[in-house]
């Protein structure tokens, strides 16, 4: 096993949302800024304080810094035991000490913090050493405190990195472990955006403690014996005994290479397309079912069944209905899965880049439809049809709420925010675009509209993954659809961008605009890592 076990603390042992995000809060609204969601905050926990309220709030560096000693007026008495220890992890630490390992804490945290937390929770007995940051603003990058740690374990005769491995939750951790050529086993329970850890380039990622426990241990268990820890907090862990470490140094032998790594990889799989497929499913269900009472209650007001209505009032009270129940699934979905998905994105955003962004939405709708018009694919799709005539048989006002607003809200919801986002825990971005993709182009549940769902579902994909935000992939959306709406309804020349000419220009201009929009957000990518 692995002579030096090096820990991030938040996020990795414990959770420590509630008091890290409380306190920001606090100092938020020190400076006027009221912010209530917690969830928004998440991102504040990993990095360096000041260098977080500089860019989420654009602070100055004066202001970061008063921001940071507000922070640490609430946390110093009641933030810090705002903390939960991650069950099984009391356990676990008991075990791999009772084993003969070097235990040892890297945080970013200042260490005073650090040492009253770990007393808090009873687990301070099992680390020799611990290191974080200083209060003067010292020590507050993580290849600094993991430099630190590995200079302590140096004096102590144990400095060779390759019987080390650091475990942590963020991309700080992996890039602290690279810095002393270290192993690295990330957690992927704790704060860790969606592909953060395989960007970094993580050697293993678990996504929970047992998973841990079998890297370390080669999959032993607790057995009864001492409970750890001595806090109120320890109850929430097994009983920790005695456990016997075997098995190589290598990671590959220890993990990849054994039947547990292959079920948990598969379980995380078919976890991620089940989320995926529920969210899916219930989007569809509640539309369905807010659209049939809609129009049922419509029904009952005319006394008639509704396909009595002549065509065009026919096609207004389905469109009304299609947006409420649009509005209405986005409303329920949004409730259940918001916790899963990017609202406020931890990259670096090149605010130039929005410009091909929108250049290419607009672009690649108008190529796209011109592709499917001239190739007639619609002959092949009755369904299409009529849904065609439906759709753009209403009032300008309601099919801009309804297909430029309501449409772009919901269906990123779910296909951007939960199915992509679930499928990029598991599988690789391009993998991960494209089936995606395909799961909106099916969804829409006929040829023409699922070609055409495929291809900008890609392009959606990839934005959500270059902005790290769902906003990005929203606006996308709805460039997209109001401007086939406008060019190509409402226009009395909307004709033209659909001949041979103007489909190739446009989607020329889409081309452009894509490889635009990735050197501009990939070169935002490489200044923030810098």
């Amino acid at each position: 096993m692995f002579s030096c076990i090096l820990f991030d603390l938040d996020g990795t042992i414990s959770d420590p949302k509630q008091g890290i995000c409380g306190c920001v809060q606090y100092a938020l609204r020190s400076f006027g800024i009221e912010e209530p969601e917690l969830d928004r905050l998440e991102p504040f926990i990993g990095p360096p304080l000041a260098e977080s309220f500089m860019k989420y709030y654009n602070f100055t560096a004066e202001q970061a810094q008063e921001a940071v000693e507000k922070y640490r007026e609430r946390f110093s008495v009641t933030g810090k035991y705002e903390n939960v220890l991650y069950p099984g992890m009391g356990a676990l630490l008991h075990d791999l000490k009772a084993s003969g390992a070097t235990l040892a804490i890297a945080s970013s945290k200042p260490t005073v913090y650090v040492e009253d937390i770990l007393v808090h929770f009873g687990i301070r007995e099992y680390f020799d050493i611990v290191v974080g940051s200083e209060l003067d603003g010292r020590r507050v990058h993580k290849e600094e405190v993991v430099a630190e740690v590995l200079s302590q374990l140096a004096a102590r005769g144990e400095s060779d990195p390759d019987k080390m491995v650091m475990i942590g939750d963020r991309s700080f951790d992996v890039e602290g472990a690279k810095a002393i050529g270290a192993h690295c086993i990330a957690v992927s329970y704790g704060y860790a955006q969606p592909g953060e850890l395989e960007n970094a380039g993580a050697e293993i990622i678990v996504r929970d403690v047992e998973g841990l426990r079998s890297v370390l241990l080669g999959g032993t268990q607790a057995g009864s014996g001492t409970q750890a820890g001595n806090s109120a907090q320890a109850g929430r862990d097994t009983q920790a005994g005695n456990s016997t470490a075997t098995g190589s140094n290598s990671l590959s032998e220890r993990y990849r290479g054994s039947a547990a790594k292959t079920k948990t990889k598969s379980g995380q799989f078919w976890s991620a397309v089940g989320t995926s497929a529920l969210a899916m499913f219930a989007y569809y269900v509640i539309s369905l079912l807010i659209s049939s009472a809609i129009l049922t209650a419509i029904s009952v007001v005319y006394a008639i069944g509704l396909q009595e209505l002549e065509g065009s009032s026919y096609n207004f009270w389905l469109n009304v209905a299609s947006a409420l129940s649009t509005f209405g699934a986005f409303i329920i979905c949004y409730g259940i899965w918001h916790k899963k998905i990017r609202f406020h994105s931890t990259k670096e955003i090149d605010k130039l880049s929005i410009v091909p962004m929108v250049i290419l939405a607009a672009a690649i709708a108008i190529g796209m439809n011109g592709v499917l018009t001239l190739t007639e694919l619609y002959r092949f799709s009755p369904t299409f049809q009529r849904v065609s005539e439906m759709q753009f048989d209403t009032p300008v006002w309601l099919g801009i709420i309804s297909y430029g607003i309501l449409a772009p809200l919901g269906e990123e919801i779910v296909f951007r925010g939960v199915v992509y986002g679930q499928l990029r825990k598991v599988l690789k971005v391009p993998y991960a675009v494209v089936l995606s993709g395909l799961a909106f182009g099916l969804f829409h549940g006929n040829l023409v509209q699922a070609v055409y769902a495929t291809v900008i579902g890609c392009l959606l994909a990839l934005v959500y993954e270059w902005y790290g935000t769902i906003a990005a992939p929203m606006l996308f959306h709805s460039v997209a659809n109001l401007f086939v709406y406008v060019m190509l309804e409402l226009l009395p020349f909307g004709s033209v961008f659909l001949s041979v000419p103007s489909c190739v220009l446009f989607l020329v201009l889409s081309a452009g605009s894509l490889f635009l929009l990735w050197m501009l957000q990939g070169k935002a990518a490489l200044r923030q890592k810098g």
